[in-house]
């Protein structure tokens, strides 16, 4: 069945052409799902992995599969060896992980539910996006009943989100680049800043503004923004056109945490830790615009999120 959705790939915005049953896409994996990891993940924002106070409860984690592989690529990834190789597959592989079945993958999600997860998060699935609906199909005729996040980079293409209206519950986009030569040096993808804001448009279109119940999220659209040394992203940009485009009631969340990873060392400029003082420069414009929801973060910490404004829904 993968030989039918991946024989010449058209799945991401690359649309590389590849028949991936014979040979890798430029995504770095071939025609079968790859996950390289599942767990509860108690450092994404409070309102995916729960938060121990009155409001929310006991904290249960989001039930988090990261998928082997990515259409992005970025030079900084600090997941890289899941996305772009690792001790199983080399330096340009797909990663570490282990390919599963439909009905394998059907299995981890509802043993997820099962665990106690606030939700099962889909790390990076864009480029499986047609077998990932098949379990998600399957799942919920077999009785998963939490929220499904779609975890990705937002380089989608709409005609592949469309496929997936009604399955996914909550979308969670980074919006990385504003700026097309930034997108083309670090990501090898020019066209991004397009892509990724029609991605997010049809992604708002789908779920509409974040809800949260109990201070645990049930439906939505939320907005990652990685702020990079220098701003060089421009994420100023891009909390600009989300309030033009979304509305200031948008859900950001706004991280800190970038660090040198990857291939960061041959990029002087992105060569060192992002400075509280970058931070807060975005963060107060951010402010300025009026947004009202979502998180902000202590620089270098990769779990530290904290509620920003008022947390809508």
């Amino acid at each position: 069945m993968s030989e039918r959705h991946f024989s010449s790939c058209r799945v991401c915005p690359r649309a590389c052409g590849v028949d991936r049953a014979v040979r890798p896409g430029l995504c770095g994996v071939g025609a079968g799902l790859r996950v390289a990891l599942a767990q509860l993940h108690f450092g994404e924002e409070p309102c995916l992995s729960g938060a121990t106070t009155p409001e929310t409860g006991e904290a249960r984690g989001s039930g988090t599969i990261f998928f082997s592989g990515c259409s992005l690529r970025c030079v900084y990834c600090q997941n890289h060896d899941i996305s772009m190789g690792g001790p199983i597959s080399g330096p340009e592989g797909a990663g570490l992980g282990h390919e599963l079945s439909v009905d394998d993958l059907t299995a981890l999600m509802l043993e997820l539910q099962r665990s106690g997860a606030h939700n099962v998060n889909l790390v990076t699935p864009t480029h499986f996006s047609p077998l990932v609906r098949e379990v998600l199909l399957q799942a919920r005729a077999n009785g998963l009943t939490v929220p499904v996040v779609w975890n990705s980079s937002a380089y989608e293409t709409v005609d592949t989100l469309r496929t997936l209206d009604g399955l996914v519950d909550i979308y969670l986009p980074d919006l990385r680049y504003m700026d097309a030569a930034t997108a083309a040096r670090y990501s090898a993808a020019p066209d991004y800043p397009d892509v990724a804001c029609a991605a997010i448009l049809e992604m708002h279109r789908q779920v509409g503004q974040l809800s949260i119940d109990n201070g645990i999220a049930r439906r939505g659209l939320l907005v990652r923004l990685l702020v990079l040394p220098g701003n060089t992203g421009r994420t100023d940009l891009a909390l600009d056109w989300i309030a033009e485009n979304l509305g200031t009631g948008t859900a950001i969340s706004l991280m800190g945490q970038y660090y040198p990873a990857h291939r960061a060392s041959e990029f002087p400029e992105i060569n060192r830790s992002l400075k509280p003082i970058e931070y807060t420069a975005v963060r107060r414009h951010m402010e300025r615009l009026g947004f009202e929801n979502g998180f902000v973060q202590r620089v270098g910490s990769s779990a530290a999120f904290t509620p920003n404004f008022r947390q809508g829904g």
